[in-house]
């Protein structure tokens, strides 16, 4: 029998708090495809006033919400652009573009971080006709759960706009960079034209995601959420505690980047272990274990035995994602596992 299981796969593992429950079980419901769900409508007005935006809209998932703000933002031939490990981009394989006939551009960013003149380069270079949109991630997960500040959000949507382009952020993880940057969530919003956030990720919501934006675009990004099959019906029993998790969870996200601290610390510390290290990390630690010639698969497979679970990213690496279910103790049988496993060779 394991000694302990520690699931370090993502933040999405997270179970709802007690508070949760009980506001789930209170919930004052109705029909949300008529607008009649009093909690859904509070979760979209509260996601809208943290992010100083118009409206929200709830939808199922991150990934849904942005193929939402995808489709309203563009036509048929435009030209969008991203980072090419987004997951935007990256982690739907460019299917929303090939949906909706937009022309994707990746480009490659260090930490994920497009820089104002790698933009205008790309849109000045390429075979450009109609540039539309640029989209975002922050944190990136790719990256190591690096986030982005928003001086730097700031500068590339201005080198966006002085070429006629919108910009959504895919802010899956926006409260870890608010939490890391110590700043306010609508010092990021103000400089894009919508955002998508998760609060089925640390904020331990157990379903859904908010995409906020003008009340325009939001009511254009509903109906594409109707066509994608979101519309949901009594959902305010789900919602009810996404308003427990933006009121109540987003603070407590500084204990899940200390715990990542301590994970690279520990792991760091073991040689033949290499640790990523973005400029602002967040709540990743992200793992590299070349020089012990192990892959990703045999490094995984060996910590699965002693119940540490993560996610492989190949060749050589894995992710390790910290929540609050991860306790000091978890941290240190990682490494202390990891030590003698390493040990042994």
């Amino acid at each position: 029998m394991l000694e302990r299981t520690v699931d370090l796969r993502s933040d999405t593992v997270t179970l709802p708090t007690q508070e949760m429950k009980d506001a789930m079980m209170a919930a004052a419901l109705g029909d949300d495809g008529y607008g009649e769900d009093a909690t859904v409508n509070r979760l979209q007005e509260l996601a809208a006033e943290k992010l100083g935006m118009e409206a929200g809209l709830y939808v199922p998932s991150g990934t849904m919400g942005n193929a939402c703000a995808l489709f309203a933002h563009t036509r048929s031939g435009d030209d969008v652009f991203f980072e090419e490990r987004a997951h935007l981009f990256a982690g739907a394989r460019g299917e929303f573009a090939v949906l909706n006939g937009v022309r994707p551009h990746p480009m490659q960013a260090e930490f994920g971080a497009i820089r104002p003149e790698q933009l205008a380069e790309i849109i000045n270079s390429e075979d450009v006709s109609q540039p539309s949109l640029l989209c975002i991630e922050n944190t990136h997960n790719g990256s190591g759960g690096a986030a982005w500040s928003p001086t730097a959000v700031a500068a590339v949507s201005q080198a966006a706009r002085a070429h006629g382009l919108k910009i959504h952020m895919d802010g899956a993880r926006i409260f870890n960079a608010v939490v890391a940057h110590g700043v306010d969530a609508k010092d990021y919003a103000r400089h894009v034209d919508s955002v998508m956030f998760c609060v089925s990720k640390g904020l331990s919501a157990p379903v859904g995601s908010l995409l906020c934006g003008p009340r325009s675009f939001i009511n254009e990004a509903d109906a594409v959420r109707k066509r994608l099959g979101g519309g949901m019906r009594q959902a305010g029993i789900i919602a009810a505690a996404g308003i427990v998790a933006l009121e109540k969870m987003v603070d407590r996200l500084a204990d899940d980047h200390e715990t990542a601290y301590l994970l690279c610390t520990g792991l760091e510390a073991i040689e033949g272990i290499k640790i990523q290290h973005p400029p602002t990390p967040t709540n990743f630690a992200m793992v590299n274990v070349e020089d012990l010639g192990w892959s990703s698969e045999s490094l995984i497979e060996r910590w699965k035995v002693y119940g540490i679970l993560a996610n492989p990213r190949p060749p050589a690496g894995a992710r390790l994602v910290a929540h609050r279910h991860i306790t000091r103790e978890d941290v240190a049988h990682v490494v202390d596992t990891t030590r003698r496993l390493v040990e042994r060779g």
